[in-house]
């Protein structure tokens, strides 16, 4: 099976980055202070280009959760394991607010990166027939957006189009 990709800070090979971990904390913290003397403009460069990729990274890793194969991937691989990485997952969580979420094309993205905060998914999610689970919501979702599994009585009382049989 082909080994998920996650994010550059949890690869196996840190060596290979662009920029070493002291320059990238630099240039965040040259950016966040505005701390330029414009002589030559490469630390701005630096610092906007860093910041960019960054975006673009963390944004890219966010949306490959909205894939519940793709998340149960990376949890048999074990990432879910790792104290750092359930930090990464709760640094993330600042996705969900306005400003970003309206970058984020996938919304389920967002769902799941809720769901990651909890322990017991990030165990369930190891399992193939959860990732099929999920998969079979997800796209019945997309297909009937009031859908509710059969068991959810009480919310299915409340939908304006019938359940499909």
């Amino acid at each position: 099976m082909a080994e998920a990709t996650v994010p550059e800070a949890f690869a196996a090979d840190t060596q290979s980055q662009q920029l070493s971990s002291t320059q990238r904390t630099e240039a965040l913290s040259a950016a966040a202070a505005g701390a330029y003397d414009g002589t030559d403009g490469s630390d701005t460069e630096n610092a906007a280009a860093f910041l960019k990729e960054r975006f673009e990274v963390e944004l890219e890793f966010v949306q490959c959760l909205a894939n519940p194969w793709y998340v149960n991937i990376i949890a048999q691989q074990g990432y879910f394991d790792k104290p750092e990485f359930i930090n990464y997952l709760k640094y993330l969580m600042y996705w969900r607010r306005p400003e970003y979420a309206r970058f984020v094309v996938y919304p389920h993205a967002l769902a799941f990166l809720d769901l990651l905060q909890n322990k017991s998914f990030r165990d369930e999610i190891k399992k193939i027939d959860e990732a099929t689970r999920l998969t079979v919501l997800q796209q019945n979702h997309w297909r009937w957006p009031n859908y509710r599994e059969e068991g959810d009585a009480a919310e299915n009382e409340h939908t304006e189009a019938p359940l499909p049989r």
